[in-house]
């Protein structure tokens, strides 16, 4: 644990390190306009409908980003930023499963990110055409069902679908995972399988501390569940997204 003796210090911000990709993301309500793009970057209290993030922000605030921090070094993300991924697509982590005569196309597309989602690039054009992003007139909410640390890396919290938007969702992995199947055949990169929807509250920078940090995970998860309750979000569209790094994510305006 790091221990701060100077009183005029609170604790220490991270530093995302670069990490270039594509994603296809449940599309939040009220994304930042930024010149050609709209920023994953979202004023919570403005939008009345965002009650789980909300609750997930208050459960951070709870648990004290700062000590956390000095702790178990996690890096909590900011609460703006929070998302859903429905589909990971090509990225600095996953580029060498690319298949060997698309390896050259990968890199050039994430280099040129964020440029690869304005101008016409087969690997993001294929993308964009994914029935994900395509099939309209469906509407799925989600809420909490538990924390869980990933790959001694990552806290997220794990999502359930309402009873009621339950075949959407059933409808939905279908589909991800046919779409799944037809982009490794092609580029040779997927998504992990099964689909297990989450939002990801921040990062561990060392594998061992992530693994200290399990004894706290059932009190964590208390207060996430306790702040979460009776809240739930709700998509009705996805959309093709680059990122430059976890905390920096955009999309075209359409």
């Amino acid at each position: 644990m790091l221990t701060i003796t100077n009183p005029k210090i609170a604790g220490f911000t991270p530093r995302w390190a670069s990490y270039r990709g594509l994603t296809i993301l449940f599309d939040n309500i009220g994304l930042r306009r930024d010149g050609p793009w709209l920023r994953l970057d979202c004023a919570l209290d403005a939008i009345p409908e965002y009650t789980l993030y909300r609750g997930l922000r208050a459960t951070m605030c709870y648990l004290n980003p700062d000590l956390l921090l000095q702790k178990y070094l996690f890096c909590a993300l900011p609460p703006s930023t929070y998302h859903v991924t429905l589909w990971d697509g090509p990225n600095d982590g996953n580029v060498g499963q690319a298949l060997p005569h698309m390896r050259q196309r990968m890199d050039d597309l994430l280099i040129d990110i964020p440029g690869a989602l304005s101008h016409g690039n087969l690997i993001s054009g294929t993308i964009a055409g994914s029935p994900l992003i395509r099939r309209k007139g469906w509407t799925i909410s989600f809420t909490v069902q538990r924390l869980v640390i990933v790959h001694q890396a990552a806290l997220v919290a794990l999502l359930t679908p309402t009873p009621e938007t339950t075949d959407t969702f059933m409808t939905l992995n279908q589909l991800r995972s046919t779409w799944n199947t037809t982009f490794r055949n092609r580029f040779g990169i997927a998504a992990y399988e099964p689909y297990l929807p989450h939002i990801t509250l921040g990062y561990f920078a060392n594998a061992a501390l992530a693994d200290a940090a399990q004894n706290e995970l059932p009190r964590w998860e208390d207060v996430a569940l306790q702040h979460t309750a009776g809240t739930s979000i709700t998509f009705k569209s996805a959309s093709l997204y680059g990122m430059l790094d976890m905390v920096t994510f955009f999309r075209t305006v359409r």
